[in-house]
């Protein structure tokens, strides 16, 4: 790099060479200064920025910054878009969740049930069983049942269960039905019998339910005192509480309880007399014969089906 004093110190040179006896001409010398300022001078321009090369680094700089940005924002949009996804996979994740806990809800709601009725339906077949397909499995569960020929009210009257009344059926609650018996009941069936139950215990279990209450009038009324006959009252029990008939019910109900007093239909006919007081609004008399059924029957699904009624009876409050 030159500098004013490195051309001074050129000159001087010069000067004492000039002196010294050298010959080089006046217009040489002058040339060659010239120069050396003219070199200092573009030296010194390179060495300092101009204001077009500060625009075009600034230029620089923003481009790389707004691609920068650019980036990151394109990157955060992404982000934000992953985050709406999972947020919806995980709507979606509750959502089913929900729908399985429902469903094994209902599941086992209807395990329940299904177990209730095949242990009905066994108690059935139970009463159809036998060397010809009918009739000694009733015959061992009502044998020895009897009633109190004596009796001057149908044995089909309610009675009430720690002193809380219940509903009452008198004779003229029957019409022109069935009555129950009011004598010791057969221990012996004949194979019309067998059959007249087996017709309206089929048609119950299809559910014909209008016609299944017929068919067990019709049994009922001729054979009042047949070793079937617990179980036929029951059974049109349940096809009229199926028909949401429920004084009806209730009235065949409570003749399995206080007519068959050792039939094995009792913790049901108990059981259904408190759903059907239940469904009436009769909540007291409900809860009270629901609660007998669970203190009576531990371990028979009677009694667990009176506790989850009575627990559905706590959570509404009734």
């Amino acid at each position: 790099m030159f500098d004013s004093r490195t051309v001074i110190e050129t000159s001087a040179s010069a000067h004492g060479r000039q002196a010294a006896g050298d010959r080089q001409p006046v217009t040489l010398r002058w040339l060659t200064l010239a120069c050396l300022l003219l070199g200092s001078s573009a030296v010194v321009a390179q060495d300092k920025p101009t204001l077009n090369n500060l625009d075009s680094r600034l230029d620089r700089v923003e481009r790389i910054m707004d691609q920068s940005l650019l980036e990151q924002l394109q990157r955060i949009d992404s982000l934000q878009q992953e985050i709406r996804g999972l947020r919806g996979e995980i709507e979606s994740l509750n959502y089913e969740i929900d729908t399985l806990t429902r469903r094994n809800s209902d599941l086992y709601a209807d395990t329940d049930r299904r177990i209730t009725d095949l242990e009905e339906a066994r108690d059935s077949l139970d009463l159809l069983a036998g060397e010809d397909g009918l009739g000694s499995g009733l015959l061992d569960e009502t044998a020895g049942v009897g009633l109190d020929e004596t009796a001057s009210e149908p044995a089909g009257v309610f009675v009430a269960e720690d002193g809380v009344a219940v509903p009452f059926a008198n004779d003229a609650d029957f019409g022109d039905g069935p009555r129950p018996p009011t004598g010791a009941l057969r221990d012996t069936a004949t194979q019309a019998e067998k059959a007249g139950y087996t017709r309206a215990y089929d048609l119950l279990a299809r559910g014909q339910n209008d016609s299944a209450v017929a068919s067990f009038d019709d049994f009922l009324t001729k054979y009042p005192d047949g070793p079937y006959s617990d179980n036929a009252w029951y059974w049109q029990g349940e096809a009229m509480y199926a028909q949401r008939k429920f004084d009806d019910a209730l009235r065949n109900f409570g003749v399995v309880v206080n007519s068959f007093p050792d039939s094995t239909k009792v913790p049901d006919a108990r059981l259904k007399i408190g759903f059907a007081l239940y469904e009436q609004g009769e909540y007291l008399q409900a809860r009270t014969i629901l609660t007998g059924v669970q203190e009576d029957y531990p371990g028979r699904s009677a009694a667990v089906l009176a506790r989850k009624r009575l627990q559905k009876m706590d959570r509404e409050g009734l």
